[in-house]
């Protein structure tokens, strides 16, 4: 407080704040300098306890999963074949119905054609008796021809013989002229009859023709009758009806008036279930290649050949996992790409799904179901890991020092919630099974071995039912955030 009242007279002088200010300035360097230098503390790493499993091959049968919509093997669509009015219809002849094989539906009125078989039958008759005729006229053309030529030979010999009598002055120069025409008449005669044989041959041809057109006229005659009856041709099930009793229907055509039902068969549903082209493309570098070789030029082998060989197999599933699935086979593979969805096709079949059916568990493959598809491939060893340690395209590993090593994968291949890696991982590499976050390659880690996945692992492959299920719940439950598809 005395410094300050000392100095005050000296603060009012202007000239005295530069100095002050530079004094200030001087001493704020001095404090400065006279700080220790600041040292970051070394802070000590901690390792993160991670669990892990160990690969090694397994060996499973490479599967793809695919969706597609149910249909029915056989669909009719049924068309009067012939014209007239519906003078019968089952009772039962309604949608959804069930209708077993050779069940009589509908009937057409039958008169006309009941009179045009009776027509048709006449006329076969009268060419068949014209028929008959011609082949009496030509056996007796035959018998009167061979007549003709012995009498024209006793004519010949006893023109001969009166020429000889007339040299000598016997007989009469009239009497020998009269010889003479009865030769010319006979001669006549054997000319006609060998016309006659000539022609007959081509009238025959002719009355033949028309006993053929007589015999078509009566089939088709008898298959119209029978068109008049209308059963189902299949074990199966109607999906609509389009007539009624007394209806008039016309005979086939492009136009609605002669639609009568239609139904499917309940023999075999197939789906033609499209899967993705990349899955694809990994599932079939385990087909065998000898399976689409043919040894003979111009000689395709025949679907069912390269199928056996490639050994396939399928199952048809609800997609919700509702009901057990349904056995499969595998039919072909579709004949085009699907330029939207880049997916291929693959037929594939059930049969008899409706003598299948357990009330609330299984029901049968109705016709529009959209179902999902599992196809499987031959056996083959390969490294299996859980889908759900997947991270993205990437997976963890323990290296040998202990430290995270992150791989990036190429070609995986979906197996339900597991995973087919063919070429970056090998066994007795260390999979990490649980979250780690930052995950930061070179990170320390304290490896731990995961007991319950590699139980899970074990079930799994040994074929106890538990197709994933387990694994895809631990992944939601204790490993967090696994790869999404």
């Amino acid at each position: 407080m005395n410094l300050f009242i000392k100095l005050k007279p000296l603060l009012k002088r202007k000239r005295a704040l530069p100095i002050f200010a530079v004094i200030g300035l001087l001493l704020l360097i001095i404090i400065v300098k006279s700080q220790p230098r600041l040292q970051h503390a070394q802070g000590k790493k901690h390792a993160v306890a991670v669990s892990y499993i160990s690969l090694k091959k397994q060996q499973i049968k490479p599967e793809i999963t695919g969706f597609g919509i149910i249909e029915a093997d056989k669909k009719l669509q049924a068309k009067a074949e012939v014209s007239g009015r519906i003078v019968y219809i089952n009772s039962q002849l309604k949608k959804g119905s069930f209708l077993a094989k050779d069940t009589l539906l509908l009937k057409i009125d039958d008169k006309d054609y009941l009179l045009q078989l009776k027509q048709a039958e006449a006329d076969l008759l009268a060419n068949q008796a014209q028929y008959k005729e011609m082949e009496l006229n030509i056996e007796n053309n035959e018998l009167e021809l061979k007549l003709a030529l012995e009498k024209l030979t006793v004519r010949q010999i006893e023109y001969n013989r009166l020429a000889k009598l007339r040299k000598t002055g016997v007989i009469s120069k009239s009497n020998l002229n009269g010889e003479k025409q009865n030769l010319l008449r006979q001669q006549q005669e054997v000319l006609q009859l060998k016309n006659k044989k000539t022609t007959l041959p081509s009238n025959l041809a002719i009355v033949n023709a028309q006993l053929a057109i007589a015999q078509a006229k009566l089939a088709k005659s008898q298959r119209d009758l029978a068109r008049t009856i209308i059963k189902m041709p299949f074990d199966g099930r109607i999906s609509k009806v389009y007539t009624e009793l007394d209806q008039y229907v016309s005979a086939g055509g492009l136009t609605s008036a002669g639609q009568l039902f239609d139904a499917f068969s309940l023999s075999k549903a197939i789906i033609n279930a499209q899967f993705p082209i990349d899955q694809f493309s990994l599932f079939a570098k385990n087909f065998n290649p000898q399976a689409f070789k043919h040894s003979k030029k111009n000689n395709m082998p025949s679907m069912s050949s390269v199928l056996s060989s490639l050994n396939l197999s399928a199952t048809i599933n609800d997609p919700s996992e509702r009901f057990s699935p349904w056995q499969a086979k595998v039919e072909r593979f579709s004949d085009n790409l699907d330029a939207k969805s880049r997916t291929i096709g693959v037929i594939v079949s059930a049969s008899d799904s409706y003598k299948q059916i357990k009330p609330g568990e299984k029901p049968p493959l109705l016709t529009g179901m959209y179902m999902q598809v599992n196809l499987f491939g031959r056996p083959l060893k390969t490294i299996v890991i859980p889908r759900f340690a997947l991270h993205g395209k990437q997976v963890y590993l323990v290296d040998k020092n202990n430290q995270l090593k992150r791989i990036t994968l190429t070609n995986i291949q979906y197996h339900g919630e597991l995973a087919l890696i063919k070429d970056e991982l090998k066994a007795g590499d260390k999979l990490i099974t649980s979250d780690v976050f930052p995950a930061i390659n070179g990170m320390l880690i304290t490896p731990i071995v995961d007991n319950n996945v590699n139980k899970q692992m074990h079930i799994w492959l040994e074929g106890n039912g538990l197709r994933g299920k387990g694994l895809a719940e631990k992944a939601v439950t204790t490993k967090g955030s696994g790869e999404k598809q």
